[in-house]
């Protein structure tokens, strides 16, 4: 036999399933496209993931350096021990620059600057003093008049002067970028000799602009071969991954940094040019292309803590203790790293590391010609991967099944993360993976949470048909009974409607705590079905116009275990009977709403709270009803007669809270009962009349 199916059926379901994948679709590309935004304007939070993400790929390029040329020489805690605080008096340094030099040190670098005169020396201590004094005398509040203003140079800076004039000396200094240094010098900084600079324009469009300068004094800066500044960039999260090059001062011509002006002091080549094509800045010096970034800064390809670069010790050096080789033709920085007094850095690996260590990794990048760039077309990648992630992705995800979109939401994220690793890590080219890993998640996450809803409103959608057949099905037996007893359709929508009173009216009592809104909203499921076992009475007793005689009193009285009965073998019968709540109600309704609170009712006897509250419901419920209508054997009493009858027998035939609530309710009783009249429900061919919501359940 041929089963087939309605074929609207199986194309609305079709045409419904289409619909739902387009507008997934539509959610994907819709989360790409504010993706896209985050790309283009990305707030803090997602510049400080990229650069989390950055260090983390950085971590497996880490080699160890491949130039020996850089030595660090510093004030540490054993020179700090053998002869005191810090700064040293320039008499002391330039003991340290003598010995350097005499080690065979091509380039001496002085990476920290000296302002002032040297107060150690004895003419600034004797020329203070007596200016102490003076001012002492006359108690004057005028300002102070610094010592080489009057004098010029101090004995000890002198001494400095003559041994910075061994050989060729790099001195730092400071551009100040937020005005906020207290010395200033109006004399542009010492550039290597035969600079030249090439494409000098670009500088217009890409370096930051200082407001001021800090440099030593000028004896000192004008034995220096050159002077190199000491600035350093640290990104947004306070960690230091690039450093400038090259910086304007004054009329935009560059001056390069402490690391770089020791490598021109060492090259005979001091020919430099800048290149600024696209979104891609190039500093060429002799035959290495060194790239940039678009504020102008280098990139730092950090090298191996465990093998790092020669250290030594200020003490060691004045002491002669180093090999004789040790210093011979290399670039040497002299600065201070002991504790409380080094230019200390956050570096990508999370650790500190020492000022003269950057210079010293910026040199050693040069010379190695390994570099780590941002291409031009890195931005144009990052938003190619990102459209292409977003729509495969919104592609995929919207069919069904979660572990596959979790699947192709992870295989999307973990891609783009190798392939920008390995980009990184053997070309050196960084291509942020961070949106384009986001963008398979976004979109799996959203698409899933548009996924349930679907699903849930599916389910919203079914629980309602059920209910809905549910209640037909109730209505269906209902209406089964009313052709059975003539004097029953109007009697159920009213008890109904009793039921649903009482039952909010007693909520309030600790009693009946346990009639939440779901049990009231099956109890007034169930009520419907309180008299469906009349359809197992014969019709000679059911329908018979006078009084019934014992015996058949008794057959009426089996309608109670009769419909019992049958909800029980319909519970039985389901799959699952513990799902089948509302039955199970109904069964308590149907088996004893004609029990009596003093136990002298049927079919069991059953006396006080030992009978089921949806029994005590209906039995006042029932025969409030009884009084109120007319039967073949009597006329309808009027609400006030039916009233007195049910208050009387309070504690007797009904349960005393239950003919509480009713007395409190019993002006609604009398409206239902008039609006719900058999008269009325013949007119309303039996369906039931819309009653505005709450009106059932007003006091």
């Amino acid at each position: 036999m041929k089963i087939s199916f309605p074929s609207a059926i199986g194309s609305k379901e079709f045409s419904s399933q289409g619909v739902q994948r387009i507008g997934l679709i539509g959610a994907g590309l819709f989360i790409t496209l504010l993706i896209v935004l985050l790309l283009a304007f990305k707030p803090l939070i997602a510049r400080q993931a990229e650069l989390r993400i950055y260090d983390l790929m950085l971590s497996g390029r880490i080699t160890p350096p491949v130039s020996n040329l850089p030595v660090l020489v510093g004030i540490d805690d054993e020179s700090l021990d053998a002869y005191g605080q810090w700064p040293w008096s320039r008499r002391r340094m330039a003991a340290l620059i003598e010995r350097l030099f005499e080690g065979g040190a091509s380039v001496v670098a002085l990476d920290f600057l000296m302002p002032e005169a040297d107060r150690t020396s004895f003419d600034v201590a004797l020329f203070e003093q007596l200016q102490d004094k003076m001012l002492s005398e006359k108690r004057a509040s005028s300002p102070r008049t610094a010592f080489q203003s009057v004098v010029g140079i101090d004995d000890n800076s002198r001494r400095l002067v003559d041994a910075m004039g061994r050989g060729q000396t790099v001195l730092g200094f400071y551009l100040d970028f937020e005005g906020l240094a207290p010395f200033r010098s109006k004399a542009p900084p010492k550039s290597p000799q035969g600079m030249v600079m090439i494409g000098g324009n670009t500088v217009k469009s890409v370096f930051p602009k200082p407001a001021g300068i800090v440099r030593s004094i000028e004896p000192l800066t004008g034995a220096a071969s050159v002077e190199g500044f000491t600035n350093a960039v640290h990104d947004c999260d306070g960690v230091l991954r690039r450093v400038p090059l090259l910086l304007p001062y004054e009329d935009d011509v560059l001056y390069p940094s402490l690391a770089m002006a020791s490598l021109l002091l060492m090259s005979k080549n001091r020919s430099l040019s800048m290149h600024h094509e696209a979104a891609e800045t190039t500093l060429v010096w002799e035959n290495r292309r060194i790239p940039l970034d678009v504020s102008g800064n280098f990139l730092l390809d950090f090298r191996d803590e465990k093998k790092t670069f020669a250290r030594y010790s200020a003490r060691s050096v004045l002491e002669g203790r180093l090999a004789p080789d040790a210093l011979q033709g290399k670039i040497v920085l002299v600065g201070a790293w002991a504790r409380g007094l080094g230019d200390y850095h956050i570096v990508p690996s999370g650790k500190s590391a020492i000022g003269l260590s950057i210079h010293a990794t910026i040199i050693d990048n040069i010379l190695s010609g390994r570099f780590i760039a941002r291409p031009g077309w890195a931005a144009g990648a990052e938003l190619f991967a990102v459209l292409f992630l977003g729509v495969a992705s919104s592609w995929l995800l919207s069919r069904p099944g979660y572990l596959f979109s979790l699947v192709t939401a992870a295989a999307g994220s973990v891609c783009c993360f190798w392939g920008a690793r390995e980009l990184l890590v053997y070309k050196g080219l960084y291509i942020s993976p961070l949106l384009p890993m986001l963008t398979p998640v976004a979109v799996m996450m959203f698409l899933g949470l548009f996924k349930y809803g679907i699903e849930a409103h599916k389910v919203r959608r079914r629980n309602r048909d059920l209910i809905e057949a549910q209640d037909t099905v109730i209505l269906s037996m209902s209406v089964l009974t009313a052709t059975r007893d003539k004097e029953t359709g109007g009697h159920i929508l009213r008890t109904r409607r009793y039921v649903e009173m009482l039952a909010r009216q007693i909520t309030d009592l600790p009693a009946y705590a346990e009639l939440n809104e779901n049990a009231i909203d099956l109890l007034t499921k169930s009520a419907p079905l309180h008299d469906i076992g009349k359809v197992g009475i014969p019709d000679s007793i059911l329908n018979k116009p006078g009084k019934l005689t014992a015996e058949e009193y008794e057959i009426m009285k089996q309608h109670t275990v009769i419909g019992a009965e049958a909800l029980s073998q319909t519970i039985s019968a389901s799959a699952h009977p513990e799902n089948n709540e509302f039955l199970h109600y109904a069964q308590d309704m149907i088996k004893s709403h004609h029990e009596k609170w003093d136990g002298s009712g049927y079919p069991c006897g059953l006396k006080g709270e030992d009978i089921p509250i949806a029994g005590r419901l209906m039995a006042l419920a029932d025969v409030y009803d009884a009084l109120t209508c007319q039967r073949v054997y009597k006329p309808p009493f009027s609400h006030e007669k039916a009233m007195a009858i049910i208050r009387e027998d309070a504690g007797r035939g009904f349960d005393p809270d239950v003919v509480s609530a009713f007395v409190a309710m019993n002006g609604e009783f009398a409206r239902i009962a008039r609006e719900f009249s058999d008269e009325a429900s013949e007119t309303t061919n039996g369906q039931e009349k819309e009653i505005p919501p709450g009106d059932a359940c007003t006091a």
